[in-house]
C-alpha cells in the first residue's frame, strides 16, 4: 500500500526557472526573497552565520545543516542553513583557491551551480542566500540558505519507505517513466555542459502528481560538487550511470531496467560496439564503486572498534 501521495499542486517553473542574483551588503541573495531576509533580520553574513534556533539534524566536522522555520506574509515556510566550517588550506587546493576568489567558497560555489543549472532549464532547489568570509589568512567559512523543496521526495526515500512503489503492473509503469525521466535529465544535463558529481538516488527529488502514474517532475539538491565540460566529459554518462545504479537495489531493478536507463539516456534503441562497451564499463564503474565503499565502511568499523578497545582499556586502568 503506498502510504504517501502528491495532492498538493507544484508549478513545475518554480524549480527551474532562472534565479535573480542580487547583493545585500556582503551577502547575495535571491532577489525576490529580499523582503523576507530583511524581516527576519537577516542582512548581513554574521546575522546569518550566528543566528541561532532551529533544528540541527546533520553536523559533520566540515558542515552543518539546520532547518529554519520562517513567517512571512501569513505563512510559515520552512528553509535550511548549509554551514560551510573553515576551509583550510592544509585540506588541499580547492580551500586554498576558496580564500584566493571568494566566489569559490563552498557555500558560493553551489548557489552559483544553482543559478546555471536553472538558466539551462534544470530543476533545483530553490537558493535564497549564499555568503562567504575570510577567517585569518588561510581559510573561510560560508554558508548557503535554500528552501525546503515539498512536495518532491527523494527517490531514496521512496526506495527505503515504500518500495512497493515500483512492483505489480502499476509499479512496473511507474518504473519505467522514472527511468526514462531519469535518463533524459542526465541526458539534458550532459548536453548543458555540467555534470552533477553525486547523481545517485539521494540527490534525486521526485514529483509524480496526484495519481503517482504519469512520468514525475524530477530535480537535483545538493549542488556542492558539479563538474563542468573538458575533455573528459565522455565519461560522465559512464560515471553518472554507474553511481545511479548502485543506489538502485537489485531486488526491484533488474538488469534489464538498468538497460532501460542506458537507452533513455542515449535517446535511442540503436546498439553498436561503443554502446555495448558504454554498458560494460558502467558495469565494472559500478562494481568498483561497490568496492570502494565496503573498503571504507570496514574502515569506519575498525576505527571504531580500536576507539572502544582504548576507552575501556583506559577505564579498566584507572579502576585499578
Amino acid at each position: 500500500m503506498i502510504e504517501f501521495d502528491f495532492k498538493k499542486p507544484v508549478d513545475p517553473e518554480k524549480f527551474r526557472a532562472p534565479i535573480k542574483l542580487a547583493p545585500l551588503n556582503d551577502i547575495l541573495i535571491n532577489s525576490d526573497y529580499q523582503d523576507l531576509l530583511t524581516q527576519q533580520n537577516l542582512k548581513n553574513f554574521d546575522l546569518i552565520w550566528n543566528l541561532q534556533g532551529g533544528d540541527t539534524f546533520k553536523k559533520i566536522p566540515d558542515r552543518s545543516v539546520t532547518r529554519l522555520d520562517f513567517e512571512h506574509n501569513g505563512n510559515v515556510k520552512t528553509f535550511y542553513l548549509k554551514r560551510h566550517n573553515p576551509e583550510r588550506f592544509g585540506n588541499g587546493y580547492r580551500y586554498f583557491v576558496s580564500f584566493v576568489q571568494d566566489r569559490l567558497s563552498q557555500g558560493i560555489q553551489e548557489l552559483y551551480n544553482i543559478v546555471e543549472f536553472r538558466d539551462h532549464g534544470l530543476a533545483t532547489v530553490i537558493p535564497v542566500a549564499a555568503g562567504a568570509k575570510k577567517i585569518g589568512n588561510c581559510s573561510s567559512i560560508s554558508f548557503l540558505i535554500t528552501e525546503d523543496f515539498s512536495p518532491f521526495i527523494s527517490l531514496e526515500w521512496i526506495i527505503l519507505n515504500q518500495p512497493d512503489f515500483f512492483n505489480g503492473s502499476q509499479g512496473r509503469q511507474r518504473k519505467q517513466n522514472l527511468l526514462e525521466t531519469i535518463g533524459g535529465f542526465a541526458r539534458k544535463m550532459h548536453n548543458a555542459g555540467l555534470n552533477h558529481k553525486d547523481f545517485n538516488a539521494t540527490h534525486i527529488l521526485l514529483y509524480y502528481g496526484e495519481q503517482n502514474l504519469g512520468k514525475p517532475l524530477i530535480g537535483l539538491f545538493d549542488l556542492q560538487r558539479v563538474g563542468r565540460k573538458n575533455l573528459l566529459s565522455f565519461r560522465w554518462i559512464i560515471k553518472s550511470l554507474a553511481e545511479i545504479n548502485y543506489t538502485l537495489p537489485d531486488k526491484h531493478f533488474s538488469d534489464n531496467d538498468r538497460r532501460q536507463l542506458f537507452i533513455a539516456y542515449k535517446g535511442t534503441q540503436n546498439s553498436g560496439c561503443w554502446e555495448q562497451f558504454q554498458q560494460w564499463w558502467i558495469k565494472r564503474k559500478v562494481s568498483r564503486i561497490a568496492k570502494h565503499t565496503k573498503n571504507i565502511r570496514n574502515r569506519k568499523q575498525s576505527e571504531k572498534m580500536k576507539t572502544n578497545r582504548k576507552s575501556t582499556h583506559n577505564d579498566t586502568h584507572q579502576k585499578f
